[in-house]
């Protein structure tokens, strides 16, 4: 499979672009810091893949939004005395 990989500013937000050999477009947010990939088909022309990240701006800021509000674990820490479960025990 041929990939190739740019990274693209669209709106003051950095978007990982991977050309593959693929059908559609896949447009992703993920956690935890709302990084934004889209996967794109070869035959796809840089003007259009930024035409369709701009076309989704708004649900992308949703969702980094969503992710921005949501609760994080806090780093746990080992203190004497303290009971931990190793892979189920």
């Amino acid at each position: 499979m041929t990939t190739k990989r740019h990274q693209i500013d669209v709106g003051g937000i950095p978007v990982e672009v991977v050309w593959k050999d693929i059908k559609n477009l896949h447009l992703g947010v993920y956690p935890p810091d709302g990084r934004v990939r889209v996967a794109v088909p070869l035959r796809l022309a840089d003007e259009d893949v930024r035409l369709a990240v701009i076309s989704r701006l708004p649900w992308i800021r949703r969702q980094q939004d969503s992710f921005e509000r949501q609760d994080r674990q806090s780093q746990r820490e080992m203190i004497t005395g303290e009971s931990h479960y190793v892979q189920g025990r």
